[in-house]
């Protein structure tokens, strides 16, 4: 139980707090019980000064009977010493006493308590003056002599402290302290051992957590399952954990398949610029042997076809980068295709054309990258498709979909490619298929930004890459 860090620390800090609770509570008993002790000590012993004037005839005749005050002060110093009996004057000067002249260490006590205790008997427990100390108070019993009306001193009786002393004394022997000691022994086992039980379930779940994050640590596409039921919250803690490894797994396979497909454009790039450089090497060395315009007309054609690759190369890196913000505006697609497909009419009067766009549609979109996603499917079907292009813009349910079509056989890698993200071209074989990468890339990261969806199909002997937009975008 006792084994994790977080258990022995709160344990020992249960175990400190439990120990001070009860040594308070055995001190704070302690002191009540002296505390009660001196109250009860004063009420029953109130009235012993009125007691002894009446029953030594300390008054008589509504004077001081001297020989009687003498005689009772002698008697009680050598009877019951416990009790200290002192005649005082109204200003608090002891005029006789009880008790050998060499242990009173005093001769004048404050009245002021004496008054508190003739005025008002019932305010509790009051402390007078012991002759005996310098500075002690003890319990007492006072009375005015000879009498109320006509007060001319006090008996002043001092109820020694040793006798409390002795009832504290046996007080801690008593019961009553055993049973203490017992509760407070008893409260701090029980204690202790609820409060270990609750760190130790507590623990048990932090220590459950903790093991998930070290499995995922070690596994990170094992992602740390979540509770079943959020009763507290260290279950919405182990909640948001399951949700971080989710997040954590899914950025870790985002950046392997980035580094995959860095891999598989560096390798489809040294193919794809390799073979235009070389024509343009061999048809510039051979120009400059024949001096031939044709080599030169040809090379410069390879050159041109070196720079549509690095430019598409250039306009990748910047879309896999995040450099370029999608600037969106509300506007009409048709329109804006309707424009774009003139241009390629004009420039390619002598292709054959399909097209079909359905008027009214509009939605908010980047008109520049846009117009280059378009440009890019429509190059590759004029450029690798056989005698036509068709071209249609349609809304079906909530979205919208432009399609761009052009005979040829199928590609066969583009929908695996598509499907890993992965829209860069096999450069094996030399077949057709490695010229489409870029573009395809650069498509895919145009309608993704869109929050779009990029699909490629074949039939009937054609092949057809769609853009499917939300209605909402």
């Amino acid at each position: 139980m006792f084994k994790s860090k977080i258990s022995r620390r709160y344990s020992l800090w249960l175990v400190a707090i439990f120990s001070v609770m009860g040594i308070s509570y055995l001190a704070l008993s302690l002191a009540l019980s002296s505390h009660y002790l001196k109250q009860v000590q004063i009420k029953i012993n109130a009235d012993v000064a009125q007691t002894l004037i009446q029953d030594n005839e300390l008054v008589k005749q509504g004077k001081l009977n001297e020989p009687a005050i003498e005689d009772t002060f002698h008697r009680y110093m050598l009877l019951n010493p416990n009790l200290e009996i002192y005649l005082v004057d109204l200003s608090g000067n002891l005029l006789k006493y009880s008790a050998n002249a060499d242990r009173i260490k005093r001769n004048h006590i404050d009245t002021k308590p004496l008054q508190r205790f003739l005025n008002h008997p019932s305010q509790g427990l009051i402390l007078g003056d012991d002759p005996r100390t310098l500075d002690g108070k003890s319990p007492f019993s006072v009375a005015y002599l000879p009498n109320d009306k006509h007060p001319e001193a006090y008996l002043y009786v001092v109820i020694q402290p040793h006798i409390a002393e002795e009832v504290d004394r046996r007080l801690q022997e008593s019961i009553l302290l055993k049973l203490s000691g017992w509760s407070f022994l008893t409260s701090l086992l029980l204690g202790l051992g609820l409060g270990s039980a609750l760190f130790y379930f507590l623990n048990r779940r932090i220590a459950l957590l903790s093991e998930k994050v070290k499995r995922f640590e070690q596994a990170p596409q094992q992602v740390i399952p979540p509770p079943l039921h959020l009763k507290d919250e260290l279950d919405e803690l182990a909640l948001a954990t399951a949700d971080m490894s989710v997040q954590l797994r899914d950025q870790l396979e985002h950046i392997q398949q980035s580094d995959q497909q860095r891999r598989f454009m560096i390798s489809s790039l040294s193919h794809d610029l390799r073979t235009p450089l070389t024509n343009l090497l061999g048809y510039m060395e051979q120009a400059k042997v024949d001096n031939s315009m044709d080599y030169l007309d040809t090379a410069f054609q390879n050159g041109l076809k070196l720079k549509n690759y690095l430019d598409r190369l250039f306009e990748y890196a910047k879309l896999d980068s995040n450099l370029i913000q999608l600037n969106a505006q509300h506007q009409s697609l048709s329109e804006f295709c309707e424009t774009l497909l003139e241009q390629y009419q004009a420039l390619s009067p002598n292709a054959d054309w399909w097209i079909d766009i359905h008027a009214g549609i509009e939605m908010a979109f980047d008109r520049e990258l846009m117009e280059s996603a378009i440009r890019n499917l429509l190059d590759n079907a004029m450029k690798y498709g056989e005698g036509w292009v068709s071209f249609a813009l349609y809304r079906f349910d909530d979205n919208i979909t432009i399609r761009v079509c052009s005979a040829g056989d199928e590609l066969h890698q583009v929908n695996r490619l598509l499907e890993s993200k992965l829209a860069v071209a096999n450069a094996a074989n030399g077949s057709t298929q490695n010229h489409t990468g870029f573009g395809l890339a650069i498509v895919r990261f145009i309608v993704e930004k869109h929050e779009g969806t990029l699909a490629y199909g074949y039939e009937s002997n054609k092949n057809c890459f769609e853009i499917r937009l939300s209605n909402a975008s």
